[in-house]
């Protein structure tokens, strides 16, 4: 795609998208009318979307509200923060794109993964970052230095990560504790006499409703092609010791550890459930011994009475690595903030938007926004201090799940940045690890793993069509 032209969107679906953009929620201001008095009684109207998710919004709207009275000037105008949910039909990666293509879009919005942002970057439609002293005064700010090198687009940073979700495993606590194991896996040999400990007692399990080893559904749904950031690039990320996934236009998936994924599961056989059970993790009785850790699973876990630990109901473990000490890196469903360029924002609400960041994460709200961000939406803020700094300690001591969880955030990997990630994981799935599943682990005993060198094959060459890469 040329840098010149705007996002490839049809008229008709920009048209339909429109009417959905200025549709405004829970009484925040559309971005048209906002737009329209950008300037209007001495203000300079800045416009921010939020997520769509109603907590995502009433958080932004309070440090809005906080920042707004403060009556920050900008050329002898007041910055005002005008908040609004973006639109979430289709998606929210479509409301963006028609807001760019009707020059809708506010001066700034958060739910940007970098893959997405690797997608605007390409079409000139955000700022890059990287140049800029109040950029790397939040980055030092929030020590998130290191974690920087893993959102670059071509040596440029467009997004300010805001929060992340690391992927574990999750394993149910009373079945550890009917296989004798008071500590969950860390290496695949771990796993591996897990799972033979498992077999050895499949009988006794069943019988007390543990009918399965592992869960994991999505492995039958190839177009669900974002399953494949938790339940393969995860463990990829672990196997490899973090290597890249797509680099540019080349795949530089390393297929050895790739096909150790496969084998992981073509090692569970039939004990793989893959048949959907909404709600698993808060039966009564949860049916099988592991399955993927969802951070968001941990709020309904809660409503449910499920209660965290070894000796509770679940607990949480690394992605498995080869050897002791190797690092257990894992993929980290992650999002954060960019900022929009378009005819529409002028540049008076680009810097009204950047002084509001300013305020946020280094100025008035730095001491109290992660706290209120982590009461809102229980996701972990971008932190490179989370496990020390003072001011989460009373949060995380009340919610030790997801203390548990920052524990895999130094080692989270977010997803690649390439403009035809979907297709590249729908083909990864639709042509290798779904048929591995269906139609060879499905069939087989624990211990057995067919051999899935075709099937690796076969989704390596897929990928490479799917995204046009070497």
């Amino acid at each position: 795609m040329k840098k010149s032209k705007i996002l490839a969107i049809t008229l008709s679906s920009a048209m339909l998208l429109s009417m959905v953009t200025g549709c405004s929620q829970n009484g925040a201001v559309s971005s048209a009318s906002t737009n329209a008095a950008s300037t209007s009684g001495g203000e300079i109207v800045v416009n921010f979307w939020s997520a769509p998710e109603q907590y995502n919004y009433d958080i932004w709207n309070k440090y809005a509200e906080k920042f707004n009275q403060t009556n920050a000037q900008l050329n002898g105008k007041t910055i005002k923060v005008a908040v609004q949910q973006m639109p979430a039909q289709p998606s929210s990666e479509a409301g963006i794109q028609n807001a760019i293509a009707t020059s809708t879009v506010p001066a700034i919005s958060e739910n940007v993964n970098r893959s997405f942002g690797a997608t605007l970057a390409k079409s000139e439609a955000i700022y890059d970052l990287s140049k800029e002293d109040w950029f790397h005064a939040i980055v030092t700010e929030r020590k998130i230095d290191s974690v920087m090198s893993g959102w670059a687009v071509d040596g440029a940073q467009y997004v300010i990560p805001l929060y992340v979700n690391p992927i574990s495993y999750v394993y149910n606590s009373k079945a550890l504790k009917q296989l004798g194991v008071t500590k969950v896996p860390e290496t695949l040999d771990d796993f591996n006499k897990l799972l033979n400990t498992y077999n050895s007692k499949k009988s006794e399990l069943n019988g007390k409703g543990i009918s399965n080893f592992m869960y994991r559904f999505e492995l039958t749904r190839s177009d669900s092609w974002w399953g494949r950031w938790f339940d393969f690039q995860a463990q990829y990320e672990a196997f490899s010791q973090g290597k890249s996934f797509v680099e540019g236009d080349q795949l530089t998936l390393d297929k050895a550890a790739a096909k150790k994924v496969f084998d992981l599961y073509g090692s569970m056989g039939n004990s793989l459930l893959t048949g959907e059970i909404p709600k698993i993790w808060q039966e009564k009785t949860v049916p099988v011994v592991v399955g993927m850790g969802l951070p968001w699973d941990i709020a309904p876990n809660k409503a449910a009475g499920k209660v965290y630990g070894l000796d509770g109901d679940y607990v949480f473990g690394p992605m498995l690595v080869e050897k002791a000490g190797d690092t257990p890196y894992t993929f980290a469903d992650s999002k954060g903030l960019v900022l929009y360029k378009n005819k529409n924002v002028s540049d008076d609400q680009h810097k009204g938007a950047i002084e509001f960041l300013k305020y946020v994460f280094n100025g008035a709200g730095k001491d109290t926004f992660d706290v209120d961000w982590l009461n809102s939406t229980s996701m972990l803020p971008v932190r490179g201090d989370l496990s020390t700094n003072s001011t989460l300690t009373s949060y995380f001591e009340k919610n030790p799940e997801l203390k548990a969880v920052s524990a895999f955030v130094a080692n989270g990997i977010p997803c690649m940045a390439n403009e035809k990630m979907s297709d590249i994981l729908t083909a990864l799935a639709a042509k290798g690890l779904t048929p591995y599943v269906t139609q060879k682990v499905a069939n087989s005993k624990i211990g057995s793993i067919p051999d899935s060198t075709s099937y690796v094959d076969a989704a390596f060459a897929a990928m490479k069509t799917a995204g046009n890469l070497k």
